[in-house]
């Protein structure tokens, strides 16, 4: 699990700064240090609008659940309201595992975020996971591209990847479901569902099968 006392590190802070035409970064650590701590029902917390459609490993909800049984929770999490409920930003994995564990309330600080905001601080939140989902880093830099502008160059300092890097990875939302979410669960790797990504769906879905049937390394996927 990451530092419990800070939401972003500094690295991913500058960058943030750079790119956000807003004010969230200067204010956003000094909120959430002096924000009350309140409990909210979980039933009246829904996911991320931004991420519905990115799935969780299996591997990784075990791991907060254990976690969540284990020590309860360390910090808050962060939400905001959207309309008529709250929609969690900053702890999504733990926000899940509470629903598989059917935890009735939570911790939670209330922020104040617009969805640039919230996109920013998911990207951030999702980068320092320690082996991140590129999925989700694939719904949230698309978001942030349609929404918002962001280019291929701009989210290429973001992410510290080259702008052919963040192209591929935008590719991937391309791929039916049943293939994200083996990437997801790491049965399939990111290079195995890059070499597929341009394909037609029922062409990717054979060639999967192909791979997991024949053993084939990225490169033999690629021939």
């Amino acid at each position: 699990m990451k530092n419990q006392n800070k939401i972003i590190n500094n690295d991913l802070k500058t960058l943030l700064e750079k790119f956000s035409n807003t004010d969230v970064i200067p204010t956003i650590e000094q909120n959430y240090a002096r924000e009350s701590i309140v409990n909210i029902p979980l039933n009246e917390i829904e996911d991320n609008q931004f991420l519905k459609k990115a799935r969780i490993s299996e591997s990784n909800l075990s791991e907060y659940k254990e976690y969540i049984l284990d020590n309860g929770f360390i910090r808050p999490l962060v939400v905001r309201h959207v309309k008529d409920h709250y929609e969690i930003v900053i702890g999504r994995r733990l926000f899940i595992a509470c629903k598989i564990l059917k935890i009735k309330e939570i911790p939670v600080i209330i922020a104040n975020f617009n969805d640039e905001e919230t996109l920013l601080v998911l990207l951030a939140d999702t980068l320092e996971q320690k082996s991140y989902n590129v999925v989700e880093v694939a719904y949230l830099i698309n978001n942030l591209r349609k929404s918002f502008n962001y280019k291929n160059k701009d989210l290429s300092k973001l992410l510290k990847q080259s702008t052919s890097q963040v192209s591929n990875i935008l590719q991937l939302l391309n791929l039916p479901k049943e293939i994200l979410k083996d990437v997801v669960n790491e049965k399939l790797s990111y290079g195995h569902a890059k070499a597929i990504s341009r394909l037609s769906e029922s062409e990717a879905i054979n060639i999967k099968n192909e791979i997991y049937k024949n053993k084939l390394s990225v490169r033999e996927t690629e021939d």
